[in-house]
């Protein structure tokens, strides 16, 4: 897969960082006590100007976090696409309306018309126009049993389509181990890089402050 191509502010910033924390750690701080040729300014300038090989003792580093980062963005877009996807399955418009509306005008005609139809045969109406009535009561009745379970079924369906189709959580994916890679360029580019480049430079120092001889 390729990555992104790599940002020079991002390393640049990433360098800075790194070469703070390095100057304010213990190690270099008691090589600067014991150096007298360079104070922490003069070291601090060296290291920026060599920017670049300090970062190439990282490199291997940056470009594994490039690599998941570049896999955690298309995990991204691919989860969205899902869920854009899900939601037009799950639907709006007409078909939620629909599917409250008919059982609920369905059950109102049926007890209308059971009603009406038991009412005509209570007070001795037209027995024949109140049979009617009471059978289209029933079928109705019997049609709004119907769309109820029908909307049951097509409830847990929907439900279970849903869940297999669940993006993964992004917790278990690459957007897991971006911070970690991270952690992983900025903790080589401190040990390896600027820590021992640091540490490096007071020691020449000291050494041609010495007369060019290193100590045995």
């Amino acid at each position: 897969m390729q990555g992104p191509e790599p940002s020079e502010a991002e390393i640049n910033v990433t360098f800075e960082r790194a070469l703070d924390k390095a100057l304010n750690s213990q190690q270099v701080k008691d090589a600067l006590d014991r150096s007298a040729a360079l104070d922490r300014e003069q070291l601090r300038t060296r290291a920026l100007r060599a920017r670049a090989a300090i970062t190439g003792a990282a490199a291997v580093e940056y470009r594994a976090f490039l690599e998941v980062r570049a896999a955690a963005a298309t995990s991204g877009r691919d989860d969205e696409v899902g869920l854009h996807r899900t939601g037009a399955r799950g639907g709006g418009g007409l078909l939620p309306l629909l599917a409250v509306l008919v059982p609920g005008v369905a059950a109102a005609a049926a007890a209308a018309l059971l009603v009406s139809g038991y009412g005509l045969r209570a007070f001795g109406g037209r027995l024949h126009v109140a049979d009617g009535l009471i059978t289209a009561g029933v079928i109705a009745a019997v049609v709004t049993a119907g769309v109820l379970i029908g909307d049951l079924v097509h409830v847990l369906v929907a439900a279970a389509r849903n869940r297999s189709d669940d993006p993964a959580d992004p917790q278990d994916g690459p957007a897991q181990d971006l911070p970690r890679a991270r952690e992983e360029w900025e903790l080589a580019l401190l040990e390896r890089g600027v820590i021992p480049f640091l540490l490096g430079r007071l020691e020449e120092a000291t050494v041609t402050g010495r007369g060019g001889r290193r100590p045995r």
